[in-house]
């Protein structure tokens, strides 16, 4: 528990075609020679790929239907107080098909901290050779809560003298804005965004000994579908996450799919506590199984040193498209890399 509360404080006090392919590559590098970088203050999700609204608001009103997901994720099971995350996202396009509009619910809980985090998203979108260029800006506002009278909580001393505790409950509500910019062709995607662009003051401390701030968050991201033969593809799609003074986090992931219907794939990340260059093997699969709906669920497998506490992490992802057409998809279609 003491390990966990350790992580927990480091985590909120510093609260922190083959061209194609190849240009993918470069600007992946260029972004990757920027730096190396000590926490994630945003949550983590394996299946990127199904919900790219969570980290870039220029993907709102990419389907053609308005489009709504739930992802449930837990991280490090069997470790007391790992985190935890529940986000809904809802998205879809005006009657212009120039605007997209969506909004994302997340409650993230990790330790004796947790957070909800609303966000309100609009984006533009206009034609660009074969694909479309979306420039998306978004709004957001987050209730912070932190409670040292846990049960789980164990301490050496009386909590209610420890003067590193300024308070045994207490809460806090913090506003802050994001951008990004999003492009994609029938079989190729690359976007930049930053959910949270403002220092926001997210620390519980009232002296002002110290200050925790909400530190930007940089995702890159991008994909191209190879096609195998007239129903199955080859999806490549790479993650890359970057935020000030925490390790470069980088997810690899190869796939395979079947129209738009099945896909396996498996993800190699990057990065950690320990920034090691395998953080975790991740295993996942989607399927249609009903008109409109979809599931899909990984586990990530462990491979740096928290494998010895911790059994992997699991998540679970169910979306619905409204309105959208029974039969099978005959192409690929980046909305759903």
């Amino acid at each position: 528990m003491k390990k966990l509360l350790n992580t927990n404080s480091r985590l909120m006090k510093p609260c922190r075609a083959m061209v194609e392919t190849y240009l993918c590559m470069a600007f992946i590098w260029l972004c990757l020679m920027t730096g190396t970088l000590s926490a994630q203050q945003q949550p983590l999700h394996t299946m990127f790929m199904y919900n790219k609204l969570l980290v870039n608001p220029a993907y709102a009103g990419y389907h053609e239907h308005v489009c709504a997901s739930a992802i449930v994720r837990e991280q490090w099971l069997g470790f007391d107080g790992a985190p935890k995350t529940q986000t809904l996202s809802i998205h879809g396009p005006l009657a212009s098909q120039r605007i997209g509009i969506g909004m994302n619910l997340d409650r993230r809980s990790i330790g004796v901290s947790s957070s909800t985090t609303l966000d309100a998203i609009y984006d533009y979108r206009v034609p660009m050779g074969n694909g479309t260029l979306s420039l998306g800006v978004q709004a957001s506002g987050r209730f912070m809560e932190v409670d040292y009278s846990d049960p789980a909580v164990k301490t050496v001393q009386d909590i209610n003298i420890d003067q590193g505790v300024e308070a045994i409950s207490d809460h806090k509500f913090v506003a802050n804005v994001g951008a990004g910019i999003y492009y994609h062709t029938p079989a190729f995607y690359v976007g930049l965004s930053s959910p949270r662009l403002m220092p926001s003051d997210i620390d519980f401390e009232v002296n002002n000994l110290f200050t925790a701030k909400e530190q930007a968050h940089y995702y890159l991201m991008s994909g191209v579908a190879l096609k195998l033969d007239h129903r199955m593809s080859f999806v490549p799609q790479v993650m890359v996450r970057y935020t000030e003074a925490a390790p470069v986090s980088v997810d690899l992931n190869l796939g395979i799919r079947w129209w738009e219907d099945h896909s396996v794939g498996i993800s190699f990340r990057s990065g950690g506590v320990d920034n090691q260059l395998l953080e975790s093997i991740d295993v996942m699969a989607s399927a249609k199984i009903l008109r409109g709906l979809r599931i899909a669920a990984a586990y990530d497998i462990t491979m740096s040193e928290l494998q010895r506490y911790s059994d992997g992490s699991i998540e679970v992802m169910l979306m619905y498209c409204f309105g959208e057409a029974a039969k099978p998809a005959t192409f690929i279609n980046p909305r759903y890399f």
